[in-house]
């Protein structure tokens, strides 16, 4: 058996001893791997989320078995096309025991939000510039400010917690979840309509996709900003752009863009941003840190070769 890793860069030296002991571990990428003489020996290949597994990947391996990626958004696989061939994917979805011990991307989330009631991307580049305009990067400070949290899942809580320790009015949105410590909201327009901040942390899927659309965005308080550490495709992005260039939304910090996997420059978030408008954008690090990847990693294999093998 040939286990394929598409993006072994800075993976845990425990998992890849881990995978070595079950088959034949290989490291390759989307650019070279049709060269390689094992193609019919693949029953599992690894990816992270740089690599789209499609069709036309997926009918290369004749014997593939197992998907593995080590996260719990699985936008960037073709789940139709392995369930036709009845290929499983193992993922982190659901773990929740184990992911609760990972706050990478509730860190990152954090620090987003700092990062653009306070404007520091802008004030650094004016002092990178030789420049010293105290009164040009006023923020505000988050004290007694509300935030609004759309899902109370793991990151949601975990920024439920943050947001206490500064102060804030902790609101939430979430169907299904009563969570007496914070606010909950019956409806999403309610939560929109009161919070200084926005925070989204929902699982990317057919009836959230475009979760907050037109007619939700225009709802938002005045002077209100949005961060967005989940999936690009759960929001209208040139609707929120239009908001932006309104007024009425003072800031978006995103580490998520709906077209990350097709173009980054076809991004309406993008285009504001190199507009110079009050836009934010890191691509996709929220969990790219080495310690909680590597926890992730060797997880991941302990998970399938617990199960399987």
């Amino acid at each position: 058996m040939t286990i394929l890793n598409f993006e072994a860069d800075g993976f845990s030296l425990n998992a890849k001893e881990r995978w070595a002991s079950i088959g034949k571990y290989v490291e390759t990428n989307i650019h070279t791997f049709k060269e390689l003489p094992e193609l019919a020996d693949v029953e599992i290949i690894i990816v992270r989320l740089k690599t789209y597994i499609g069709k036309g990947i997926i009918d290369f391996f004749p014997n593939l078995k197992y998907v593995i990626t080590a996260t719990t958004g699985l936008d960037h696989i073709d789940l139709d096309s392995l369930n036709l061939k009845g290929i499983s994917v193992i993922s982190l979805k659901g773990e929740t025991e184990f992911l609760n011990t990972i706050s990478s991307t509730s860190e990152h989330t954090w620090a987003l939000l700092l990062s653009l009631i306070r404007n520091i991307p802008t004030a650094c580049a004016s002092v990178s510039k030789g420049h010293w305009d105290r009164d040009k990067f006023k923020g505000i400070q988050l004290k007694r400010k509300s935030i609004g949290i759309i899902g109370l899942g793991r990151t949601g809580k975990m920024i439920a917690q943050y947001a206490q320790v500064f102060g804030m009015d902790v609101n939430y949105f979430d169907p299904f979840v009563a969570d007496t410590s914070f606010i909950k909201h019956q409806s999403l327009e309610s939560l929109l309509r009161v919070s200084d901040v926005v925070t989204i942390h929902v699982h990317l899927q057919k009836d959230t996709e475009n979760l907050l659309n037109k007619e939700m965005i225009s709802l938002m308080k005045e002077g209100s900003y949005l961060i967005n550490t989940s999936r690009g495709k759960l929001v209208d992005e040139k609707a929120l752009v239009d908001q932006l260039k309104s007024g009425r939304l003072k800031g978006i910090a995103t580490d998520v863009l709906a077209s990350e996997l097709t173009g980054v420059n076809e991004s309406d978030l993008y285009k504001a941003m190199m507009n110079g408008l009050n836009v934010i954008i890191t691509p996709h690090i929220g969990g790219a840190t080495w310690d909680a990847m590597h926890l992730c990693e060797e997880f991941i294999v302990n998970k399938l070769i617990n199960k399987y093998y």
